[in-house]
């Protein structure tokens, strides 16, 4: 049997699906020709996750969320969007890493300071999180990154750390929940997690996938996309 190689992961929207195969069409990128279409199987331990549009204000401490985030100077972090995890969750890709041109960080909330599209002042996230490893910047200053792994599994350079994370008003934020196959229907909007075989088949470990927001005579109105 064929062996997966790393996963990447792809936004795209679900034209079909059979039970199986997921037909899906590229979402339009800045500045690049219109990708073509693919497929992409599902497997028997494929993970279905749904997700929803939420409140900042929703978040408290103890949830385990995620952000997507740009980094500053002086290490400042920014979210690009927020994504609050269902306790069935917990713990899904723990750490901080780069993915998609952005940095991740996946953690459990110690301090959440909430706003609104009418507040002035931004809100701020602080966000623990187990990481892969401890690396110096000189000055006495570390940091650690990468994801984690379970305890069994952790390497002796395993650390722990708190990212302290600006939030913009009006930020989105995704509340994100498991859910099964049902969740696939044409027009739906998707975040694949993606492997490819080394005979050249596509397979997905993983689908996050948005509720379509539909528009009378116009179809389908396209979300931003959400990534665990």
């Amino acid at each position: 049997m064929a062996v997966a190689q790393p996963v990447t992961r792809v936004k795209a929207k679900l034209t079909a699906f059979d039970g199986q195969v997921m037909s899906l069409e590229p979402l339009p990128q800045k500045g690049q020709a219109a990708a073509e279409p693919f497929t992409v199987s599902v497997l028997p331990e494929t993970r279905y996750v749904g997700s929803d549009k939420a409140l900042f204000a929703a978040i408290k401490p103890g949830d385990y969320v995620g952000a997507a985030l740009t980094e500053g100077r002086g290490g400042t972090l920014r979210a690009q969007e927020v994504y609050l995890y269902a306790e069935a969750l917990r713990s899904t890709g723990e750490g901080r890493f780069p993915e998609g041109g952005r940095l991740i960080v996946n953690g459990t909330v110690s301090a959440v300071q909430p706003t609104t599209p009418e507040d002035k002042q931004d809100g701020t996230l602080t966000v623990h999180y187990r990481g892969a490893l401890l690396t110096g910047l000189g000055r006495g200053r570390t940091l650690c990154e990468g994801r984690a792994s379970p305890p069994a599994y952790a390497s002796p350079l395993a650390c722990a750390a708190d990212a302290t994370i600006e939030v913009l008003p009006g930020t989105p934020v995704s509340a994100l929940t498991v859910g099964d196959k049902s969740l696939l229907v044409p027009g739906s909007l998707v975040t694949v997690a993606m492997t490819k075989t080394e005979d050249g088949k596509n397979l997905a470990p993983g689908v996050v996938v948005e509720k379509s927001v539909m528009v009378e005579k116009t179809g389908p109105v396209e979300k931003p996309q959400s990534s665990p």
